[in-house]
């Protein structure tokens, strides 16, 4: 890797660790430093005349979804019981299976936020999205939807924006249990 491209890396994840809580962000830059040293180099480029196909392309984690992962003792293959992930393309296979829809639209919630993530942005989400999914997944209740954010608002870092709702720490270890328990 060269000293540009190490320096670049570093200070975004500093970047990244600045966002969570102070007693924690140490060991995540440890832990996003450790990632991003083990991440094999790129291979020198080769120009070919064929273009690879998107079945040919094997999808690469972003490394704030690896973070994720370690952070919360997530196995990396639990993703794949979740999402199909190919070339640049992420799309949920889960399914929910609770009963309780407040619990559902949470896990609704926090999965389509590690989309969001898997795609490259943030652990966010729109609540209109969720609704729609919640609507697909079968476990939308019209009359709490609204009251189910706000009763579990400790999971949002603000449910101002509805447009970009992103997960607090609290809201990424929800994640990580719904990942856990629906990727069996």
């Amino acid at each position: 890797m060269e000293q540009d491209e190490l320096v670049k890396k570093i200070k975004e994840i500093i970047g990244i660790a600045e966002q969570i809580p102070e007693k924690y962000q140490k060991e995540c830059f440890t832990v996003l430093l450790d990632v991003e040293l083990k991440r094999p180099a790129s291979p020198p480029e080769v120009k070919t005349t064929e273009t690879p196909s998107i079945s040919e392309t094997k999808f690469i984690i972003p490394i704030d979804v690896l973070a994720f992962l370690q952070q919360f003792s997530v196995p990396e293959e639990k993703l794949s019981r979740l999402f199909f992930m190919q070339g640049n393309e992420v799309r949920t296979t889960f399914r929910i299976e609770t009963d309780i829809k407040s619990k559902a639209q949470m896990q609704v919630a926090v999965l389509t936020s590690l989309e969001k993530a898997l795609k490259g942005g943030k652990f966010e989400f729109n609540v209109e999205d969720v609704r729609n999914r919640c609507k697909e997944q079968k476990c939308y209740d019209s009359d709490n939807f609204k009251g189910n954010f706000k009763s579990n608002d400790r999971l949002f870092r603000s449910l101002s924006d509805e447009e970009h709702v992103e997960l607090s720490p609290d809201g990424k270890a929800e994640l990580a249990e719904a990942d856990l328990e629906l990727a069996k």
